[in-house]
């Protein structure tokens, strides 16, 4: 008998590869869809929970259809070969078809063309799905044999296949996408598909049983029928309990780590990680000894108690581990890998465990007999499925809007809990006191819920400057927070969604963002109508707003509860939300543009950082949107970090803006930057430009002298051409910004960065036309190289090096009004 519990290398290395494709695909269409449906989570949630009902509707017709056939190793190949060319066709029809039929719906109503292509992609996704379904399935009536492998060989076909996934999820969100790039991802696991289909046809058929051992199968009792109904609660409530946790897991996360790809590409990985161990360890005991079926209530009260202990380490992370150990940490790869995955082992893993322990016993008490374990796997699939597939939904649109993340959680482990109840009706054994302890645990969870205690997520800096709390909402896309810090000379506020800042209430931030929104008017656009990507707390919407010939100002923003917060800002936005011009849209920006056939005289983009979870709105195809939605003399802006990008990826961004918009400029905003294009030559006369200023009248938050401003142009057309031709254009495809290299966290990368834009500044004066003083203009130049410089010292803690340089400023170019406030501003 120890011989036929031996799975030979060939099936298991095939388990193996089919997990590891199924993440490849995975993570590459949610990447993908999220291009055109939109980077929401209501977008990336159906996916999801399309992908997992997918699997499940597929594993409950395979199963079924496995156990009718007479050659499951063809079947196998079969399904291979057919998951190789849906994938290949879903790659094509997301990549350009989607795109293709927006176009071809362009005037057709808004709805229908949402629906239409949420439809083509759901379906597309759905039937590929449904064959990968099939591969648990066949490949169990494949691999096992007789009643004992099933124990044995179950818990091992699915270590294997999770292990396969983490592996295959934590190479292509680490290395496949931001190296190979989307499609030879893609390709490569169509690749895979395909090569699997050989070994699945030629080795799979294993050696025939002996004729005393087929006997026994066909006599062996039906032990196990009457924990079909308990085997079925314990795999739904395991698959709707982890798949929420992991949407609000990672929705708290949010809040404390570095919002990037890698990192949730690890967490995700690490979930599985702690599926392939549960299921690994129910394979050793399963092998030595007979699994009770009293272990269901245990699983499931273990969960319940893991997700309430993972909560209170959730909600006390910043002072048990995040601040305390801030020195420890403080690197890039730390912050970014270390510690979340230290989060992960210790919060994630013993739930997800707990679920892989859970998958293979529940078919183990499932199947009577070998004879029925494809349809059985397939049923027990289904289930998990659909709780994979309602546990998304239940967490993204229904608890976290609702009661908050942490909260969440306590609904979840109550579930859990309530399951326990519910098996009593069942024929399983349920002791008196596991009822009394579990209705006890749901009433005091139920206590915690609707009372006041708070149980707020907060971004580390929150504890660490002790900042007071002015504002604070969890929606479904991203915990908003606004706060303040104050000392006995001033108070900054600050406003975080998770734990990204939308902007501050510093001069900085302020600066460039109003040169956004203006400098295009001052430049001599004609403007009616304009579109805003991203709200944020409303400055850049003010500052279009003040130009008085626009008649209407489309705003697009992805968390609408941020209108609330902006009016803490009503002295920097000047309450615009009160302005009749001004429309918010709620949803992605970038699926705006592609939804829309409307066409704008200019449009203004202020996303977050790209390497924080943005990348797809600094790509050559985010800009071509631009283009495509521009009136013939439009014109564009879009705000451009110098922090956290390599000098390389800094210039690769202005040189993809350029490729789409040839005729631009850069602008620097303090120690930012911003990106302007227009469909014409932009050439300036400077007496218009000083009567558009002049119209604009004073701003308190923005000095607004025409030399000063004009001085601050860092590149026009012809120096941006001039760029090395080795800098690589950001594409979808391949997006440097992304999927980033560590070394963008480094802190002198924005004083370097600054540096070298003001020591290779061009083109002022190609711009610039007309200019009435000619020496004046030099010296604002001169002036604003010179406090960059300074700038440079003060990122680099050198404030000694600041004041010298503000004081060399002053003397060279007494005219300008920024230089004294900086000194004052810098001296608290």
């Amino acid at each position: 008998m120890k011989k036929l519990l031996h799975i030979s290398l060939i099936p298991q290395l095939i388990v193996f590869f089919a997990g590891f494709t199924f993440l490849i695909f995975e993570i590459s269409w949610n990447r993908l869809l999220s291009l055109y449906l939109g980077s929401t989570v209501f977008a990336s949630t159906l996916v999801l929970a399309t992908f997992m009902g997918g699997l499940g509707v597929g594993g409950v017709f395979w199963g079924r259809f496995v156990n009718k056939t007479t050659a499951p190793k063809n079947t196998l190949a079969i399904l291979f070969a057919i998951i190789g060319i849906t994938n290949l066709i879903n790659y094509f029809l997301f990549s350009r078809g989607l795109e293709g039929l927006y176009e071809t719906l362009s005037s057709s109503n808004y709805w229908l063309r949402e629906v239409v292509v949420y439809g083509v992609s759901f379906t597309a996704l759905i039937i590929s799905t449904f064959f990968m379904g099939g591969i648990l399935p066949v490949i169990s009536k494949v691999i096992i044999r007789t009643d004992k492998e099933i124990s044995h060989h179950m818990g091992h076909i699915y270590g294997l296949e999770t292990l396969g996934s983490a592996l295959g999820g934590l190479l292509t969100g680490f290395v496949f996408l931001g190296q190979f790039g989307q499609q030879a991802t893609a390709f490569t696991g169509v690749g895979i598909m395909f090569l699997l289909t050989y070994p699945a046809f030629r080795f799979m058929a294993l050696p025939k049983l002996p004729e005393e051992i087929q006997q026994k199968q066909n006599r062996t009792p039906n032990k196990k029928m009457n924990y079909q109904k308990p085997a079925a609660v314990l795999t739904f409530l395991c698959g709707l309990s982890v798949i929420a946790l992991q949407i609000i897991w990672i929705r708290i996360l949010k809040v404390y780590l570095t919002n990037t790809s890698y990192t949730f590409a690890l967490i995700a990985s690490l979930v599985i990680v702690g599926i392939f161990f549960g299921s690994w360890l129910y394979k050793k005991q399963a092998t030595k000894k007979s699994i009770p079926p009293q272990r269901i209530t245990q699983i499931l009260m273990l969960m319940a108690a893991l997700s309430i202990a993972g909560l209170v380490i959730l909600l006390n992370l910043p002072e048990i581990m995040l601040i305390p150990l801030h020195d420890l940490f403080n690197t890039h790869f730390t912050r970014l890998l270390i510690i979340p995955a230290a989060v992960s082992i210790i919060v994630i893993l013993p739930v997800s465990a707990s679920s892989g322990y859970a998958f293979p016993f529940a078919i183990d008490l499932y199947t009577a007999s070998v004879s029925q374990i494809g349809k059985n796997v397939g049923r027990i699939m289904l289930l998990n499925a659909t709780g994979a597939f309602l546990g998304p939904l239940l967490a993204a649109f229904v608890l976290i809007p609702t009661i908050g993340a942490a909260r969440s959680i306590l609904i979840v482990a109550a579930i859990l809990l309530a399951g326990i109840i519910f098996l009593r009706k069942t024929n399983l054994p349920v002791s008196k006191t596991q009822i009394i302890v579990s209705i006890s645990t749901i009433v005091l969870l139920m206590l915690f819920i609707i009372g006041k205690l708070p149980m707020h997520i907060l971004p580390p800096s929150f504890h660490a400057e002790k900042k007071e709390i002015l504002y604070y909402s969890e929606s479904i896309q991203g915990t908003l927070v606004v706060g303040e810090a104050r000392n006995n000379r001033s108070s900054v506020k600050s406003t975080y969604v998770n734990n990204a800042s939308v902007i501050g209430s510093s001069y900085d931030a302020i600066k460039a963002v109003k040169m956004v929104g203006h400098m295009p008017f001052f430049a001599g656009l004609q403007c009616d109508n304009a579109l805003i990507v991203g709200f944020g707390i409303g400055v850049t919407t003010s500052a279009v707003a003040q130009h008085k010939q626009i008649q209407q100002i489309d705003c697009v923003e992805l968390i609408p509860d941020l209108q609330e917060a902006s009016r803490y800002y009503s002295g920097l936005n000047n309450n615009v939300l009160n302005d009749p011009r001004l429309t918010i849209h709620s949803g992605d920006g970038r699926h705006f543009l592609q939804a829309t056939n409307k066409k704008y005289d200019f449009i203004s983009s202020d996303p977050t950082h790209p390497v924080l979870g943005s990348g797809s709105l600094y790509t050559k195809s985010y800009f071509e949107l631009y283009r495509k939605h521009l009136t013939p003399n439009g014109m564009v802006t879009q705000y451009l970090p110098l922090h956290k990008l390599n000098k390389n990826d800094l210039l690769g961004l202005i040189k993809t803006f350029h490729s789409v918009f040839p005729n631009s400029v850069v602008w620097l905003g303090h120690y930012h930057a911003i990106l302007m294009g227009s469909m014409n030559t932009i050439e300036i006369d400077f007496n218009e430009w000083t009567k558009e200023i002049e119209v604009l009248g004073k701003d308190p938050y923005f000095y607004d002298n025409p030399y000063h401003l004009a001085a601050s142009l860092i590149y026009d057309s012809q120096a941006i051409e001039n760029f090395d031709t080795d800098i690589p254009i950001n594409t979808d495809n391949l997006s440097y910004v992304e999927f980033f290299d560590f070394s963008v966290f480094k802190e002198e990368n924005l004083p370097l960065n600054l540096a070298y834009l003001n020591f290779s500044r061009n083109g002022v004066w190609r711009v610039f036309k007309n200019v009435p003083d000619e020496m004046m203009l030099k010296r604002f130049i001169e002036s604003n190289k010179i406090m960059t410089r300074g700038l440079e010292g003060m990122l680099r803690n050198d404030k000694r090096l600041l004041f010298n340089q503000l004081q060399k400023a002053i003397r060279i170019n007494p005219e300008n009004e920024e230089l004294p406030f900086l000194m004052k501003l810098y001296s608290r």
